[in-house]
């Protein structure tokens, strides 16, 4: 993803860098591999990556995983 982003919100308009948030929680994770590890490898599996928001409005722009 371009460091870059215009934001498509008609009444935000941002111009600038993408705040990157993970998708999952590691607690969360921590926790089902402690109790339950299939599910929580599982978990890890599914929620990996980041999601890009534009930070004015929170808008979410894209997912990489």
């Amino acid at each position: 993803m371009a460091n870059q982003i215009i934001c498509p919100n008609t009444n935000c308009g941002y111009r600038g860098l993408a705040k990157r948030k993970s998708r999952g929680s590691v607690v969360v994770g921590l926790v089902l591999c402690l109790f339950f590890l299939l599910p929580g490898i599982i978990y890890f599996m599914l929620k990996s990556g980041y999601r890009y928001a534009c930070p004015n409005c929170g808008l979410q722009l894209s997912v990489d995983n």
